[in-house]
């Protein structure tokens, strides 16, 4: 009989399509991993994967034997899930992909005393402001925000929030408060590239509606955690998440721009493939931000 290790790093390898990749996912070796993928295939009697110097890809033998293997794989996992669930254990790996600001900022450490309280319970943590797909990157689960329009995914809100505009105290007094929406271009504006574009089109709100303007600036980043830390170092002013920069604006490290202009909240999710029966260590996990984002959301309100 095969090793249920090497039927799931054969999975990655097909998903990846590298077995570099799928070993440093798994956290192998590549040599250990060529070890494993060759035992299995010798097991199996037949080649899995046909190998070119940039990748591998499956044969046709190979694919149908991952094909059957993958929902056996599945119902072994849940029913240890089951198991340790029965238990009260908390165990076991769970990846998530977070935004970079939120994630850093706040989440990790919440995720560090989740960890603490459940020493068999390993975290990856995977940082971007970016989309991502759960099934390729084989991610449990994602935080973003606003709607998101993938109907294979299920989603529970963690809170509302809006953006707002913040910039550090000794920026407003070297550069002045801008009272207006149109002042904002005569100030350094720190931009987000999103997706590969700048994010210059900032919604706010102008009399109680909707306003869109648009921005030009010197700084541009695509880690929502690098904005911040030029906001705070007086760089320029930024287009935040409240949770983001909450604390930052209680404890004044930064002060809110334009208040009367904050846009209406957007949704922050969780979200993570559908299954009938989400195994105990995500749906703990997710109670467990759940309340995390309650607290937070409470003690930080926006002023």
């Amino acid at each position: 009989m095969y090793h249920l290790n090497d039927l799931q790093l054969a999975l990655r390898i097909a998903a990846l399509e590298s077995l570099s990749a799928a070993s440093k996912e798994i956290g192998m070796t590549p040599a250990a991993a060529s070890a494993a993928l060759q035992r299995l295939e010798k097991k199996l009697g037949c080649q899995l994967f046909a190998r070119s110097t940039r990748r591998l890809q499956l044969t046709e033998e190979g694919r149908i034997f991952l094909d059957s293997a993958k929902p056996a794989l599945a119902i072994l996992e849940t029913a240890s899930a089951n198991l340790a669930e029965h238990r009260g254990e908390l165990k076991g790996e769970v990846r998530l992909a977070l935004p970079s600001d939120i994630g850093r900022s706040q989440i990790r450490a919440w995720l560090d005393e989740l960890m603490d309280s459940a020493p068999e319970l390993t975290v990856q943590l995977y940082f971007g402001d970016h989309m991502t797909d759960l099934i390729d990157q084989n991610i449990h689960l994602a935080l973003r925000y606003g709607q998101l329009d993938d109907s294979n995914l299920k989603r529970r809100q963690l809170a509302m929030t809006p953006r707002v505009l913040v910039a550090s105290p000794a920026y407003l007094a070297q550069h002045g408060t801008p009272s207006t929406l149109n002042e904002l271009s005569q100030h350094a504006v720190l931009i987000l590239n999103r997706g590969g574009e700048p994010w210059q089109k900032w919604k706010l709100s102008h009399n109680g509606a909707p306003v869109e303007i648009e921005v030009r600036g010197q700084r541009f980043c695509n880690d929502g955690a690098v904005i911040r830390d030029w906001a705070l170092s007086g760089r320029g002013i930024a287009y935040k998440s409240w949770l983001d920069v909450a604390q930052d604006v209680t404890e004044g490290r930064l002060h809110l721009v334009l208040a009367d202009k904050i846009a209406p909240p957007i949704p922050l999710q969780l979200v993570y493939l559908q299954t009938d029966y989400p195994s105990h260590k995500i749906r703990r996990t997710i109670e467990f931000l759940v309340e995390k984002l309650s607290q937070f959301s409470q003690n930080y309100p926006l002023p």
